[in-house]
């Protein structure tokens, strides 16, 4: 028989064991709760908003730019020197004939009238003027899309807006309307940006190279960045294609494999800038074996 003392020192003991059980349980249920608050913190990048782009593109490359179609130069279209204006038709104002105007687009119709191009210069957090960063809208057919490129890293974001959105006066980072006014970046991705845009962020025509950047006249508007770095950020985009083969067009010239660029006679090499002239650059009788190395690499990859 248990002595008064001994049944107290069993109470003690029961008690500190059901305290230790309850507080297991109750640590359990509190770990299970905080787990699940931190998963559904961290979405996958394919549900990620435009704003959460934004603000991600914005930690490299500082704040976006007040971007607007209004700001943005107009890009010259003319025939043998004289200014010429397309009617209307289902893919927009243009011909399909290059031989229709003097500086045709690399892909699409090879010439179409009111599509601009602009250019804002980064910026740092305290609103001064970043050299290192730049950003490039274009304007077709009532839409905004907009390349900002980092020229120290290669660092690059693609964007664009909706349909319904207002290109003249888009909302910024911020605004309470951005995710309404721009494509989530998973849209924007599954345009395979950079199966055009594959040597370069820009994409260098003699339409485009017509323009030169009014801060300085000696430039191109849109800047060319030779074999600089090229990085996407964004998880739903894919990454440049690239390859090992060396060569005498690659000791020059990042591959382009893209079939849309077929409007003048540049091939799959990208080409250094400004065009003057399309039909100066048929490099036709020129590193036939190596350009063949070239397009034998390009169809592996399977390209739409």
């Amino acid at each position: 028989m248990f002595s008064k003392k001994n049944q107290l020192t069993n109470i003690t003991r029961l008690s500190l064991i059901t305290f230790l059980i309850l507080s297991s349980i109750i640590s359990f249920n509190s770990c299970e709760k905080h787990t699940h608050d931190i998963t559904t913190t961290f979405e996958p990048a394919t549900s990620r908003t435009a704003l959460d782009h934004a603000y991600a593109c914005e930690e490299i490359l500082g704040p976006l730019p007040k971007f607007s179609c209004s700001d943005a130069i107009e890009v010259p279209s003319t025939q043998n020197g004289v200014p010429v204006t397309f009617p209307s038709g289902e893919e927009g104002s243009g011909s399909t004939n290059p031989n229709d105007c003097d500086h045709p687009w690399a892909f699409g119709m090879a010439c179409q009238t009111g599509n601009k191009v602009g250019r804002y210069q980064g910026l740092n957090i305290d609103g001064t003027e970043n050299p290192d960063v730049v950003f490039i809208t274009f304007c077709r057919d009532g839409g905004l899309g907009v390349i900002g490129y980092k020229y120290s890293t290669g660092e690059t974001c693609f964007f664009s807006i909706q349909d319904n959105a207002n290109p003249n006066n888009p909302p910024k980072p911020g605004d309470s309307e951005y995710n309404d006014a721009w494509m989530n970046p998973s849209i924007v991705a599954a345009d395979k940006c950079v199966n055009c845009h594959m040597a370069s962020p820009f994409i260098h025509s003699p339409a485009v190279d017509q323009l030169k950047n009014p801060q300085d006249t000696s430039e191109l508007l849109v800047p060319f960045t030779g074999n600089a770095p090229y990085i996407v950020i964004g998880a739903e985009f894919q990454q440049p294609y690239t390859t090992n083969i060396q060569n005498s067009c690659t000791s020059c010239h990042r591959p382009q494999c893209t079939q849309h660029f077929e409007n003048y006679p540049l091939d799959e090499l990208v080409m250094p800038p400004p065009f003057e002239n399309a039909t100066e650059f048929d490099h036709s009788t020129i590193s036939n074996a190596d350009r063949q190395a070239i397009r034998n690499w390009c169809n592996t990859l399977n390209l739409q």
